[in-house]
């Protein structure tokens, strides 16, 4: 079987191909002499008895690469034939240095770069892509009136209008047939050793448990598995050639990106499919210094032991069960996002995190998705709160000391499962001793002298500062922030991230719509006052202003005025003069600086508006808006 196919238009050319197929002994090689009209059926021919690479010129190469998809290796001319057929026109001509017209594929040429200080005559050459302009390319070259023109035989009859011109066959020896058949030959072992290379890969693929995809640059599946169709319900066929992000509709867009892009070399995380939790690996295909594609493996995180599977059904049954994940929460912010990328890694883990973030932030989601992407998802998950408790309460809640004996501690309910302690700064010295002990060690002191050995559950903490000034000021033990700092998370209030409340603002006000049945909407300039608004207490606050919002709006669009006079009745400021607190109504930042401005000059717009670096139209249209008088 041929695995390279020569295809000539003459026997000459046939006559030097076999020459050296002796020469190379390139034995797996078959040499033809066709017409141009039949060189696509040559080549389907060629195919169909097994040639991996083609090899044609001219008009022949261009018609089966435009017809086929065999790979095709061009017989392009070398310097030095040039130069042969440089003194055969010369010869032909009479003329020491002769103009000549070289007209063919652009595929035909070599770089005619310092031809002509190199052969002493002036070399013209026409190309063209489109077969269809052979007579127009002639009808240009005879305009520079050449002595010859070479080229091939569609070329030389368009010439024959031209009389005088002389042609002459544009002919390729042995040097370009050699060239040609080198590099099919490459062709043809590289494409071996791809094959052998996909078998190898195929073969891995199907004995692995992992799912696995192969993607190409543009994020299309080239490849996947057995295993990837079973954990997505699908067949293999059904992936390939389709979006990467059609396919999991849940793996986040800039994973998959940052890795094709060469900025990280490999991304771990979690998601959930179905009801399973799955651990996600993505990784770059580095080839020749750039990057081909990506493998995207997908993991099951295992459920631990039979008391976990068992505890589902009870979970259903007494309300334990934890609904958050990080799909719920959609973000523009590369801060969020970073954080969102540490929880699902810590989510693999078993070891004790800490949420930092203020009042209204989404401490709670990120818990619960962090529980919801690992091992315990069909476990416990329970919540504590320290604040507002007192020392023995927090005891008794969290170890039971104290309490009746049928009644259990949250520490007990939560084994096996997850416990998330809120607002973990408040927790007295010696709850944090005991709470080391469980995390450490798993040993539950029930009293200060009572231990009880071997219990698991996952601790999850919340904290509205941060616990390295309370461990400086002797309030927090320092072993216990060791346990829980080095898997932090530090979430950013809402004003650090103001791109967010356009697209949470929309959500709360489809969601609230839908439940009251009204149709409120935010003019632009609302939107901006909404946007502009501090929003101390974050998301909370804003879901609620926007609950409130839409429950109370006497018409259909909300405009900036109307959401100002809300904000300055719900939400005042108090602050403390002479030890008397004082009601300050709540004013945008931005209002606030105006009127400032406009004090300091006395009132004098022109010279407030110098003074803020805006126009005097500018600095009317915002006293309008916040009603400066």
């Amino acid at each position: 079987m041929a695995k390279i196919h020569v295809l000539v238009p003459n026997q000459e050319l046939a006559d030097y191909a076999l020459q050296i197929i002796a020469e190379e002994k390139m034995d797996s090689c078959r040499v033809e002499v066709i017409r141009t009209s039949h060189a696509v059926q040559a080549a389907r021919d060629a195919i169909g008895e097994g040639a991996n690479v083609i090899v044609a010129r001219g008009l022949q190469a261009d018609f089966i690469r435009e017809y086929t998809k065999v790979p095709l290796v061009n017989i392009s001319m070398t310097g030095q034939e040039v130069g042969l057929l440089v003194e055969e026109a010369r010869q032909l001509t009479g003329k020491e240095h002769p103009v000549l017209a070289f007209v063919g594929h652009y595929t035909m040429f070599p770089d005619s770069s310092y031809m002509n200080e190199i052969f002493h005559a002036t070399l013209l050459f026409y190309t063209y892509e489109d077969r269809n302009r052979i007579e127009t390319i002639v009808q240009k070259a005879a305009l520079e009136h050449p002595d010859v023109m070479i080229g091939g035989e569609r070329v030389l009859k368009c010439l024959q209008q031209y009389p005088d011109i002389l042609p002459l066959f544009l002919r390729t020896r042995e040097d370009s047939l050699r060239k040609a058949l080198h590099v099919a030959r490459r062709m043809v072992y590289t494409s071996q050793v791809e094959k052998e290379n996909n078998a190898q890969f195929f073969t891995v693929l199907e004995t692995v448990y992992n799912g696995v995809f192969k993607v190409d640059t543009n994020k299309n599946v080239t490849a996947a598995n057995h295993a990837a169709a079973w954990i997505l319900n699908r067949t293999e066929a059904s992936f390939i050639g389709k979006n990467m992000y059609e396919v999991m509709p849940q793996l986040e867009e800039r994973y998959l990106d940052k890795v094709l892009q060469g900025e990280r070399e490999i991304i771990t995380t979690t998601m959930l499919i179905g009801r399973e939790s799955y651990m996600v690996s993505v990784a770059p295909i580095a080839y020749d210094g750039g990057i081909t594609g990506a493998i995207l493996s997908m993991h099951k995180i295992p459920t631990g032991s039979r008391k976990h599977q068992d505890l589902f059904e009870d979970n259903l049954l007494f309300g334990y069960l934890s609904m958050g994940d990080f799909c719920k929460i959609e973000t523009k912010s590369e801060q969020m996002k970073r954080c969102m990328e540490l929880a699902r890694m810590y989510a693999l883990s078993s070891s004790p995190v800490i949420i930092y973030g203020e009042t209204g932030t989404e401490k709670e989601v990120f818990a619960q998705g962090i529980h919801n992407n690992g091992y315990l998802k069909n476990s416990h998950y329970l919540t504590v709160n320290c604040s507002g408790m007192s020392e023995e309460q927090q005891i008794a809640v969290l170890f039971g000391e104290g309490q009746e004996k049928q009644k259990k501690a949250a520490l007990e309910q939560a084994a096996f499962g997850t416990l998330l302690i809120r607002d973990i700064d408040e927790l007295c010295l010696r709850c944090q001793y005991r709470l080391m002990r469980v995390m450490r060690y798993k040993v539950f002191m029930k009293t200060d002298i009572e231990e009880v050995p071997s219990i698991e559950v996952r601790i999850i903490a919340t904290a509205r500062e941060e616990l390295a000034q309370k461990v400086r000021n002797g309030q927090f033990r320092e072993d216990l922030y060791y346990l829980l700092n080095a898997f932090a998370i530090h979430l950013p209030p809402l004003r650090e991230r103001r791109e967010d409340i356009p697209g949470m603002v929309q959500n709360y006000f489809r969601q609230y719509n839908k439940k009251y049945s009204k149709r409120v909407s935010l003019t632009k300039g609302g939107m901006e006052a909404l946007c502009g608004a501090r929003w101390d207490g974050n998301a909370l606050q804003l879901e609620r202003f926007c609950e409130r919002l839409v429950l109370t709006a006497h018409k259909r669009n909300m405009d900036e005025v109307y959401i100002r006079e809300l904000l300055l009745e719900l939400y005042p400021k108090i602050e403390t003069h002479g030890g008397i607190p004082s009601v300050v109504i709540y004013e945008p930042p931005e209002k606030e600086e105006i009127v400032r401005a406009l004090a300091q000059c006395k009132g004098n717009r022109q010279k407030t508006a110098q003074l803020l670096d805006i126009s005097t139209a500018t600095l009317w249209r915002k006293m309008k808006k916040y009603g400066i008088e």
